[in-house]
């Protein structure tokens, strides 16, 4: 073995901290099943159907709506509220770039709000500064899991009858007050790429208690096409990399005393 290759194997070997959720707790029959899945000449929908029931409950009821990534989930509710050429969609400064391409390639304009700073979220006191008459959809965005002042910003949204899209891309099983983000606003666009608290690897959801709303995204997300084979085939094959050297099981580290009391992290 070349001294690189032990070095990249240390790497992934080696105690981790950050974004990446790995596999390695994946059982083999369920690694199986998404193989059998994966070859399989069966193009039914159904284990996305179940996918999206199960993803659902986990938010108290609703729709969701798969789709192969979360910016395409609000690409498509943009589409499916209406928005194009002239509109304006407030967007949270500190925010990926997907998501301002997203409102290009719809036609509108993105304008930017300003970010609180004990949240990281939206500032709910700058929307009134960057409201117009163009202004047709507010995002609130949650980072990092700290739900924003969501309850400030829907209360705000429905007095001045503008829809509300919660970016819970980060967010995962937050509260505030006891009710979920991405529960509060018309809907709640979610990623489970790579680098987010529900890993698939690529992906992305659409959820909305609105039956109106959630008939229109889907409508949108059958026409779309799906993922070329050999795209999907490269994606189960860094599922295996995953699993096999990313390790998850818990770490423990001394970070600290106080008193005759030991502080640990564990991650």
């Amino acid at each position: 073995m070349s001294a690189h290759l032990q070095t990249l194997m240390g790497a992934f070997r080696s105690e981790y901290l950050g974004f990446i959720c790995g596999h390695a707790d994946l059982p083999d029959a369920d690694l199986a099943d998404a193989r059998s899945i994966l070859e399989s000449s069966d193009n039914s929908p159904r284990h996305a159907d179940e996918f999206e029931r199960h993803f659902a409950a986990l938010l108290g009821g609703g729709e969701a709506v798969s789709f192969a990534s979360g910016r395409m989930a609000f690409h498509a509710v943009l589409k499916a509220l209406g928005i194009g050429k002239g509109d304006e969609v407030i967007l949270t400064g500190f925010t990926c770039s997907v998501m301002a391409n997203a409102v290009w390639r719809i036609g509108a304009t993105p304008v930017y709000a300003d970010i609180e700073p004990s949240t990281f979220g939206t500032d709910p006191r700058d929307l009134p500064r960057k409201v117009s008459t163009r202004t047709r959809v507010v995002v609130a965005q949650h980072s990092f899991g700290l739900p924003c002042a969501i309850d400030e910003i829907a209360a705000w949204c429905r007095e001045k009858n503008l829809p509300l899209i919660e970016d819970c891309a980060l967010t995962l099983d937050s509260r505030l007050d006891g009710k979920l983000a991405g529960t509060w606003g018309d809907a709640a666009i979610f990623s489970t790429d790579h680098s987010k608290p529900l890993n698939t690897l690529t992906g992305g959801l659409l959820h909305t208690a609105r039956p109106d709303l959630a008939f229109r995204v889907r409508t949108i997300q059958r026409a779309a096409p799906s993922l070329e084979p050999a795209h999907q085939h490269r994606l189960f094959n860094r599922l295996t990399i995953e699993r096999r050297y990313f390790d998850q099981r818990p770490i423990r580290r001394s970070v600290g005393c106080c008193g005759n009391v030991e502080r640990q992290l564990w991650c």
